[in-house]
């Protein structure tokens, strides 16, 4: 029987061009294929090549995603279809020859050689048998201080160096795709890898450089990092040209000898040619009046574009004279540039290069030198060293606590040992240079990846992460005020990144944590409520987001937040090796070195869609997680040391869900059920706890990294169990309890944690024994509308409606689910009316934000936006409404009738004086029925 699988581009039409390949991945139910099925592709009708490789696999064998590549420009159709069946052949496949000294990867007229080893990663690249790239290295830049011009004296030297090959790996060998692994070491380090990728029929390499630093933070700053190459210049002065492409597609394009805007007309004959970029006549045929005086002209060598922040660029050029002559700063400006330039010759050949997110990982540059010479050099800067130097060190040298600025510093101390960054390169090669028109496309495709993917309702029928999600759903009137508050949410947050400038080399993909109205901006300064680094959950919300809906808009948002956290936010190696960082003002500030923030399952959207091969080795790298908790016992600064018995200590959640997550994703990537076991042996253990998910102060039990046990430390029912099933953790426990069903006990436990975590202390002690508060943060002094029970206010409630309803499925218990949307019903904390402007002298510039006035028992409160709320109800709405949409209210008013503005003065309601008069949301939604009671716990 043949299975297909209707696929689009992301963007909703094709592309003009993919030359450097599409690769995509693709969800299968369990036992439809196998590693033995063939997969062909068809865009528009005719077949297309493809190749196919094993992502995961259910436990059965069968595969439960799949890799696929397209070559150079192909499957340039609006429709494609994949399916079972013999694929087509590439008509020129690549060839991979691993010799003793290099590795060389040929696919149709281009051809590149890898070294094998010393400093040279590539040894050339050439089109039609001509090299046109030579002596590609890898760059680091490091002084021994900080840039600190104000200041007199002796300035910091810099050190370049570059970095030397240790091991080089064959990881696929075509016939579609090649990609080559590289292991680099620099001294100062980071340690690098590089992944070179070569698609049939293309013309392009793609190369993805990930460095991890490892140095040492008072001494060792980097001035600049980067990929310099070699290209060979024949043509005549005349006929060399530079290029450099905006964001939006406009050209910068001038030759090395300039002829236009002489004292005397070159003639359209000689400009019109050296304008687009195609031979000139030969000079005996120019006129007269200039061909004496040529040699007397300027010969331009050397040009630079910086991108020194998101926001400007500029284009400067310096004569052959070198550095014995200045540059002209003011040759080009603009705002944004694609990262795309182009140096060669209208008969000779050219280079094309790019760097991938370019004014968005700002400082970037674009250096060429030599233009003039025989061999011109290209330097491509991932860190520009025309910034200041790259300063790790923390924002201040005391910890500001807690309990104000919610900072968790010390124990240990800032450190960013072990985290990275990547940055993305692509050389493509012309028999000429290429035209302006041409350009343009490359720019588009280059600043908007093209990227396959299927419907929302065909990810909604796999069941994909949990599968307790669904596409939009506006059948009920509650159904759709939910909906549309989500899309406005995401709606804001996409704007914001942009209207706040959320970019920059470490910080691009991240978000902010929480909002400041007073000063109308987020708290970027303020400890732990500045960068969020995924907190609760962000990135897993906005993949939910992208797979119900479609968006492309939030696809690549998630795609870059997901890159940013994996990247930056997660330890690689050193004494961190596998945990994240906490938010803070700096990514690597926070003291809380936990594995919640690394762990591999928030990751498995971006590989499983994209089957990005570096992400597959950033998940790889968390299993060191393990280990690494023996050492930062996560409540090692609130509890005593864990009993010997353990000998360490972690939680169940969120701690040992991530580790079970590692090693969930581990299983299922390689098939190998040592993996599995692990997660079984902590089942057994959790489904033999007397209490269950609720053993020990706040889910603390002690932990055996090289056994995988977990033991009863005691204390149940202590302390505070709000984060146990956040940062996905619910999630993954509903998609494990799919795939693994023959741990009743553990089972059992479960569905008493997702039933009783909102319960009322009466069911708490008829299953314990005992009573208890669930826990969460005390935001009583903000809001009094959420979920009440016995008069008190309880916290959380509403992220674990989602659990709650789970429970009520799986136990066909409609109390349950009814429960679970009372909860959201009731609940206004992460709700937000529509977006207002600031603008005046309130604010530098005009924006918009969210701003929520709630009157409380305790007076006028400002409710401001936060990424926890904002994520995390996100996903639990998602859930409940997925479950049991049938018990949606249906008598909610349209939603742009459920927000109404009252001007109040605060001296009428509040025994407290209040002079001023103020606007206040009152929320009506439901003709009324919310009312007060969605501000006061009757």
């Amino acid at each position: 029987m043949v299975t297909s699988v209707d696929l689009k581009w992301l963007d909703g039409k094709a592309p003009v061009s993919t030359p450097v390949g599409t690769s995509f991945g693709v969800p299968w139910n369990q036992g439809e294929i196998d590693k033995t099925t063939p997969i062909s592709l068809t865009a528009g009708g005719p077949s297309v090549p493809i190749q196919t490789w094993p992502l995961a696999y259910w436990p059965d064998g069968s595969l439960k995603w799949t890799g696929h590549t397209l070559p150079a420009d192909s499957g340039l159709a609006e429709s494609l279809k994949l399916q079972t069946g013999t694929p087509a052949e590439p008509s020129s496949p690549v060839l991979v020859v691993d010799s003793h000294d290099a590795i060389t990867v040929t696919t149709g007229k281009l051809s590149v050689e890898f070294s094998k080893s010393g400093n040279v990663l590539i040894n050339s690249v050439s089109l039609s048998g001509k090299a046109q790239v030579s002596d590609g290295i890898l760059i680091v830049q490091v002084q021994n201080s900080p840039d600190e011009p104000e200041l007199t004296g002796s300035r910091p030297t810099v050190k370049e160096t570059t970095g030397n090959i240790e091991s080089i790996t064959v990881e696929q060998s075509g016939p579609v795709r090649a990609v080559i692994k590289v292991r680099v070491l620099a001294r100062p380090r980071p340690i690098s890898d590089e992944n070179p990728t070569i698609q049939a029929g293309a013309t392009t390499l793609r190369m993805v450089h990930f460095f991890i630093y490892d140095a040492d933070q008072t001494k060792d700053f980097i001035k600049g990092m980067g990929l310099r190459f070699s290209t060979p210049l024949s043509d005549e002065p005349y006929n060399r040209h530079i290029r450099f492409v905006s964001a939006d597609g406009g050209i910068w394009g001038e030759p090395v000898l300039v002829m236009s805007g002489l004292r005397r007309d070159a003639t359209a004959a000689v400009l019109t040619p050296q304008f687009e970029g195609t031979p000139t006549s030969d000079p005996s045929t120019w006129p007269t009046s200039i061909t004496p005086f040529v040699s007397e002209l300027a010969l331009w060598s050397d040009f630079t574009l910086d991108q020194l922040s998101s926001e400007h660029y500029t284009i400067s050029k310096r004569t052959n004279a070198g550095r014995a002559a200045s540059f002209i700063p003011y040759a080009g400006s603009g705002t944004r540039a694609s990262g795309l330039g182009c140096v060669g010759g209208a008969s000779a050949g050219s280079v094309v290069f790019g760097l991938q997110d370019f004014w968005q990982g700002a400082p970037r540059s674009l250096d060429i030198r030599g233009a003039t010479t025989n061999t011109a050099t290209v330097t491509l800067w991932a860190y520009s060293p025309r910034a200041s130097a790259l300063d790790m060190r923390h924002y201040d040298t005391v910890a500001h606590g807690l309990d104000l600025a919610y900072e968790d510093v010390g124990d240990p101390d800032p450190d960013p040992t072990g985290i990275g960054r990547s940055y993305e390169v692509i050389l493509q090669l012309f028999p000429s240079t290429p035209s302006r028109t041409v350009l343009a496309q490359l720019a588009d495709v280059h600043t908007k990846v093209p990227q396959i993917v299927a419907s929302p309702s065909f990810y909604a029928e796999h069941k994909l992460f949990g599968g307790r999600w669904n596409v939009p759903n506006t059948s009920r009137s509650g159904l759709a005020a939910i909906e549309k508050r989500k899309s406005d949410l995401l709606d804001f947050y996409v704007a914001e990144i942009e209207q706040r400038k959320f970019y920059g080399f470490w910080n691009y993909g991240d978000v902010m944590h929480t909002y400041d109205q007073t000063r109308h901006c987020w708290r970027y300064d303020v400890g732990g409520f500045a960068w969020d680094n995924g907190e609760l959950g962000t990135d897993l919300w906005l993949w939910m987001s992208f797979l119900r809906t479609g968006r492309a808009d939030i696809y690549r948002i998630a795609h870059a937040m997901t890159r940013h956290l994996a990247e930056v936010d997660s330890n690689h190696t050193g004494p961190y090796a596998g945990i994240g960082n906490r938010h803070n003002v700096s990514h690597w500030g926070d003291g809380a070195k936990e594995a919640r923030v690394a762990g591999s399952t928030l990751r498995r959207p971006y590989y499983y869609l994209t089957t990005d091969e570096l992400m597959g080795d950033l998940m790889d790298y968390t299993l060191a997680a393990d280990q690494t908790i023996m050492v930062w016992d996560p409540l090692r600064k609130v509890l005593p040391p864990p009993d010997p018995a353990g000998p360490g200590r972690l939680r169940i959640g969120p701690d040992w869900t991530t580790l079970a997550g590692n090693w969930f994703t581990k299983w299922e990537r390689t098939n190998d059920t040592k993996w599995r076991d692990r997660i079984k042996i902590g089942m057994s253990d959790i489904g033999g706890f007397k209490f269950g998910f609720f053993t020990g102060n706040g889910a603390a039990v002690g932990w055996n990294a090289d056994t995988a046990h977990l033991v009863d430390e005691g204390s149940p029912g202590t302390g505070s169990y709000h984060l146990t099933m956040l940062f996905g953790g619910g999630e993954f426990l509903i998609e494990l309890m799919d795939i693994i069903t023959d741990e009743p006990a553990f089972d059992a436990a479960w569905l008493d944690f997702c039933k009783l975590y909102n319960a009322s202390n009466t069911d708490k002690i008829a299953r314990y024994g005992i009573s208890f508060d669930s826990g969460g943060f005390d935001q009583a002094s903000f809001y009094s509308g959420q979920y009440c029970q016995s008069g008190s206010i309880t916290h959380h409630f509403q992220l674990y409606a989602k659990l709650q309803c789970y429970a009520g499925q799986r136990l066909n218990d409609t109390t349950l689910k009814q429960a679970a949307w009372d909860i959201i019903n009731a609940n206004t904390v992460g709700v937000w009316p529509p977006v207002t402007q600031v603008g005046g002298t309130d604010v530098l510039n005009p924006i918009n934000e969210y701003i929520l006035r709630l009157l409380t028992r305790f007076g006028l409160k400002i409710a401001n936006i936060d990424t926890n709320d904002a994520g995390s109800l996100s996903l639990s709405e998602y859930a409940v409404m997925a479950i049991a949409p049938e018990l949606s209210p249906n008598d909610v008013a349209h939603i742009s009738e459920e927000w109404e503005t009252s001007t109040v003065t605060g001296s009428n309601l509040f025994e407290k004086d209040h002079s001023a008069q103020t606007q206040v949301i009152l929320i009506k939604a439901g003709k009324a029925k919310r009312s007060w009671r969605r501000f006061f716990c009757m």
